[in-house]
C-alpha cells in the first residue's frame, strides 16, 4: 500500500528534555557533581611571615624557570625549544589503546587520560565506536595497522549526550562525505566526514577527519526525538528519530523494552550537507513511517544510486499479516529537491527485517531477527531486487541461519561473502555465500571457529552487536554492546575469521544489573 502525501505526514518533531542521569560511572545512584567540581572558598593569608614566604617561593621560581630556559638554549640565540609543541586536533580527553591484558577505563567514556602522541594517519586506516554515554557521548577513534591491530587515538566528545542504553538500530554512525558513505555501507572511497547520531540530545554531529584526530565541525537538532540511525547520499543526509521516550532497556530479568514503542510515532527528517559538512535542515522533509505504535524501528538508509530510502520496522504489525509474523519494510521516492514522494509499506520475505546492506547492483541484503530472544535458533538473512516501483522481490527467500537475533550485516569488496551478527543464544558470526544470481547461501555458520561450523571454538559471546569491514575489506571488527568489548579479526579468502586482538573499549555495570549495554555504532576505513 502507499501513501501520497506531497508533505510530512506529521508535525515536525520537538526536541524532547530527559531527566539527567546519574553521573557516569557511579553505581550508588547520586546525582551529586565529583568534588572536584564543587568549587572551594578561598584560603585566607596571615600577613608579615606568610608575605616573605610567598616572596621566597616566587624568586625560586623566577630563577628555576631562566636556568630551564638556558638549558633549552631558548635564551642563548636557539630560537623556540626543540619541543615546542605543535598545533593539533587532539582531544579534550584520550585513553591509550586498551588490548585484553589492559584494565579498562573507568566509566563509560568520559574519563580518561591523555597518552603520549600516538603516530599515524586516520586517514589511511581507522575505526570508529561511540559510546552513547548519558552524560557525554564520545567517539572512540582507533588507527588500524597494515595487519588490522588497532591502536587508540582518542576520545572526541560530540557535543551532545547518549539515551545511556542500547538502541536497538544499525547505522547509529557514518563515515563518508557529503557524497556518500563509505562505512558501514560502502558506495564511494572517500572519508572526510564523520556523522553521529546523539540519542540523548536529539542532535545530530559531524566531525572532519584529520591526520591526527577528529574536529568537530557541528551539532544540530535532529528534527525529531531520540535519533538512531543515519545515511547520506548525493549531498543529503536523512535521519531515523525512532520517538522512544523511555530509557530503559532491561524491565526485568526476563523482559527487555522494545524500542520506538512509546513516546512519539517514528519518522524520518531531512538534511542538506555542504562539502564542509554543515547541515540544513530541508523543508517538509519529514514523514512518517507505517503508522505502526508498536513499530521496532532499526535503520535508514539511501539505495546507492540515492534514488530511494528504505527504512526497516522489525515489529510493525501492518494489514493482511497474522499477529506472530511482525515486521514492514518502508520505501520512499526521493525528490530532486531533496524531500521524500510516494512511500510504500512492504510486507517482508520473514519476520522481523533488521540491518541491511547493498551490493554494487542494488540487491539488498537484510536480515530477520525472527522474534529474537522469544525464538531461539530463529534468525536468518534474504536477498532483494529493488524493483522500479520501489516494491521488493525476494530472490530465494529467506535462509535460516539458526541463530538467536540476527541484525546486522556487511558485505565483502568482491561481493562474494557477506557476515552477519546474532546478539544472542550464544552469539554467531554468520558467513553466507552471495550466488551469482545474488542468491544468498549459509557459507559458515560460526566463521570465528576454526572449522566454521563448531560453536564451542568459536571467539565471539553474547552481546554481539554492530560490525563493520575495513575499506579493503580484509578485516572484520565486532563490537560486544553488552561487554564494552571490540574484537578484530582477519577475513580469510575462504570466508573463515582468524581472530588478532581484543580491545576493552569501556567499562560498563553488568548486564540486567544496572548495566544497559548502551554504546551502538561502528565504523571503519
Amino acid at each position: 500500500m502507499a501513501d501520497k502525501n506531497e508533505h510530512s505526514d506529521i508535525p515536525q518533531g520537538q526536541p524532547q528534555a530527559f531527566a539527567p542521569l546519574p553521573n557516569a560511572g557511579s553505581s550508588s545512584g547520586s546525582s551529586a557533581p565529583p568534588s572536584w567540581a564543587v568549587p572551594q572558598p578561598p584560603k585566607r593569608m596571615r600577613r608579615g611571615r606568610s608575605l616573605t614566604v610567598v616572596l621566597a617561593v616566587v624568586l625560586t621560581v623566577v630563577v628555576a624557570t631562566a636556568t630551564a630556559l638556558i638549558t633549552s638554549g631558548f635564551l642563548r640565540g636557539g630560537g623556540a625549544p626543540v619541543a615546542d609543541q605543535a598545533r593539533t586536533n587532539a582531544p579534550a580527553q584520550q585513553q591509550p589503546a586498551a588490548p585484553t591484558t589492559t584494565a579498562p577505563q573507568q566509566g563509560l567514556a568520559t574519563q580518561a587520560v591523555a597518552p603520549q602522541q600516538v603516530p599515524g594517519d586516520l586517514r589511511q586506516g581507522a575505526v570508529y565506536v561511540q559510546s552513547n554515554d548519558a552524560i557525554s557521548n564520545v567517539v572512540v577513534a582507533y588507527l588500524r595497522k597494515p595487519d588490522g591491530t588497532l591502536t587508540e587515538m582518542g576520545r572526541y566528545p560530540t557535543g551532545g549526550q547518549g539515551s545511556g542504553k542500547f538502541e536497538d538500530s544499525a547505522h547509529g554512525l557514518v563515515l563518508g562525505s557529503a557524497k556518500g558513505e563509505a562505512s558501514p555501507t560502502q558506495n564511494i572511497d572517500q572519508e572526510d566526514l564523520l556523522f553521529v547520531t546523539n540519542a540523548g540530545s536529539n542532535t545530530i554531529s559531524v566531525f572532519r577527519v584529520e591526520a591526527g584526530g577528529l574536529e568537530l565541525i557541528t551539532q544540530v537538532p535532529s528534527g525529531g526525538n531520540r535519533p538512531v540511525s543515519l545515511t547520506v547520499n548525493n549531498g543529503m543526509l536523512y535521519v531515523l528519530n525512532s520517538g522512544e521516550t523511555d530509557r530503559r532497556l532491561v524491565l526485568g530479568p526476563d523482559d527487555l523494552l522494545e524500542n520506538c514503542t512509546t513516546g512519539d510515532m517514528p519518522s524520518v527528517t531531512g538534511f542538506r550537507v555542504t562539502p564542509a559538512g554543515n547541515l540544513m535542515p530541508i523543508e517538509n522533509s519529514t514523514r512518517a513511517l507505517s503508522g505502526r505504535a508498536m513499530s521496532g524501528c532499526a535503520q535508514v538508509t539511501f539505495t546507492p544510486d540515492g534514488k530511494t530510502l528504505i527504512v526497516t520496522e522489525r515489529i510493525a504489525n501492518i494489514p493482511g499479516q497474522t499477529k506472530d509474523r511482525k515486521g514492514a519494510i518502508d520505501t520512499f521516492d526521493v525528490r530532486f529537491d531533496g524531500t521524500l514522494g510516494e512511500r510504500k509499506v512492504l510486507d517482508p520475505s520473514g519476520a522481523g527485517p533488521y540491518g541491511f546492506n547493498f551490493l554494487k547492483d542494488g540487491t539488498l541484503l537484510m536480515t530477520e531477527q525472527n522474534g529474537a530472544t522469544a525464538n531461539p535458533g530463529g534468525g536468518g538473512a534474504v536477498s532483494y531486487h529493488l524493483n522500479s516501483d520501489n516494491s521488493l522481490k525476494a530472490i530465494n527467500g529467506t535462509i535460516n541461519d539458526g541463530q538467536t537475533d540476527t541484525c546486522w550485516i556487511v558485505v565483502t569488496r568482491d561481493q562474494k561473502t557477506a557476515y552477519a551478527t546474532s546478539a544472542f543464544g550464544g552469539g554467531a558470526i554468520t558467513a553466507y555465500r552471495v550466488g551469482d544470481n545474488d542468491s544468498l547461501q549459509i557459507l559458515y555458520p560460526h566463521a570465528d571457529a576454526p572449522d566454521g561450523k563448531d560453536a564451542s571454538k568459536q571467539v565471539v559471546k553474547d552481546g554481539l552487536t554492530d560490525l563493520v569491514l575495513s575499506h579493503d575489506t580484509n578485516y572484520l571488527y565486532q563490537l560486544n554492546s553488552v561487554t564494552g568489548a571490540l574484537q578484530s579479526f582477519k577475513v580469510n579468502p575462504n570466508g573463515l575469521l582468524t581472530h588478532i586482538e581484543d580491545h576493552q573499549v569501556f567499562q560498563l555495570e553488568p548486564f540486567g544489573q544496572g548495566g544497559q549495554a548502551a554504546p551502538f555504532g561502528l565504523v571503519s576505513w
